[in-house]
């Protein structure tokens, strides 16, 4: 198997997350109020917003491929953790460990798989293999969410989580046979000294260019704005009268139309062009938000909401190969650290303010919100079409 379809592999593998479309219904079962399971995802979040930077350094000295495979190590020991939890505290854990898991994978696959096409000759190109990701990784959702609210209602809560473990499993073994990279610093022994001060030549770089600065922010505002949307699906379909059996079926049809679209993510930047492939997707996606905020209520919406996320889907490989064409190797996992980190925060500051809008108002009023983020992404960090690549040699 090539290094590339290995990239596929653990795309596909990583996405087998069955207890996806009953993690909710998981929490309730076993007596969580709404605001511990808030407490639950807020708490994980914070935890891997402390950690995105640390964990970006020690992929840039260390190897990434080593921190590839301690994050799928820490994936797998926290779905056995879901699995066997009783109350808030276990689930907590169970939690923390996977977002630390994440935190060491953050930015830091993406970094790997940018440097492996960089440094092999004949390799494919990186939005083709990131495109390629994305569409291997919807297929992998689809089928996890079809089968886990069967599972869930034959074995039980807990099950869904043991039945992901299997893949997580076999998806941390066969990192080891990843490619080695050439990478620079990784035998250099640092003193923490000299880490703080890697840690802040990176931020530096990316306030001091204002193009890479507006990726960050867009692609920040935009990612949070879509995370929060996610989370009022269910209950929209719930009002326009779908069936809970059929949740299930709903989302495994959309996010198999979503791998399609995503796979052309490539076609699409080739023929327009990365930037304004962001900023005119991002901008129209306003549209369908607003709409809904608005008071659409009927079984089209629902593919309203999968519209926005389809688009999520064709921005994430572009953007991420627009910002890894500001930053130098030298730090690439750092920078890609330095930006799930400005996700984090974003998302931190934005998910307690539309569920608290979502509770005072409504949650029409709170998808309201969510169109304004998406606007003020678009046109307020409005990316430049003069876009040229760093030296980014390794």
């Amino acid at each position: 198997m090539t290094q590339v379809n290995k990239f596929y592999l653990a795309s596909f593998l990583k996405n087998q997350t069955y207890f996806v479309p009953i993690i909710v219904l998981f929490f309730q079962d076993l007596g969580l109020s709404y605001s511990q399971i808030f407490w639950i995802f807020t708490i994980g979040s914070i935890f891997s917003f402390v950690l995105e930077i640390p964990t970006g350094i020690f992929a840039d000295l260390y190897g990434k491929r080593r921190s590839i495979i301690i994050s799928k190590f820490l994936i797998f020991v926290s779905f056995i953790l879901f699995g066997f939890s009783f109350d808030f505290l276990s689930l907590l854990l169970a939690n923390i460990i996977y977002e630390l898991g994440k935190s060491f994978r953050s930015g830091t696959e993406t970094a790997y798989v940018y440097g492996y096409l960089s440094q092999t000759k004949g390799s494919p190109n990186y939005i083709l293999v990131k495109a390629n990701q994305k569409f291997y990784a919807r297929i992998s959702e689809s089928i996890g969410t079809a089968l886990g609210g069967f599972i869930a209602y034959k074995f039980g809560f807990n099950f869904a989580f043991f039945i992901a473990a299997i893949p997580a499993l076999i998806n941390f073994i066969q990192t080891f046979s990843w490619s080695k990279l050439e990478e620079c610093g990784q035998a250099e022994k640092k003193f923490l000294k000299d880490n703080i001060k890697f840690a802040k030549d990176s931020i530096k770089e990316s306030f001091l260019k204002s193009e890479l600065r507006k990726i960050i922010l867009n692609t920040a505002l935009f990612s949070a704005a879509v995370l929060s949307l996610d989370k009022f699906i269910q209950p929209y379909m719930k009002d326009v009268g779908v069936h809970l059996q059929y949740f299930g079926v709903i989302y495994s049809g959309f996010l198999l139309l979503l791998a399609f679209l995503a796979k052309y993510a490539a076609n699409l930047e080739e023929k327009f062009g990365a930037v304004k492939i962001i900023n005119y997707i991002s901008l129209i996606s306003f549209v369908p938000i607003i709409l809904i905020g608005l008071g659409l209520s009927s079984f089209w919406g629902i593919g309203l909401f999968f519209f926005v996320m389809m688009v999520e889907n064709i921005r994430s490989p572009i953007s991420n190969a627009l910002f890894h064409d500001y930053v130098s190797s030298k730090n690439r996992a750092t920078m890609g650290s330095i930006m799930e980190l400005f996700q984090s925060a974003i998302a931190l500051m934005v998910l307690p303010i539309i569920g608290h809008a979502a509770d005072l108002y409504s949650m029409n009023t709170a998808i309201i919100f969510i169109s304004i983020i998406v606007l003020i992404s678009s046109l307020l960090f409005w990316l430049s079409t003069n876009h040229k690549k760093i030296n980014a040699g390794i």
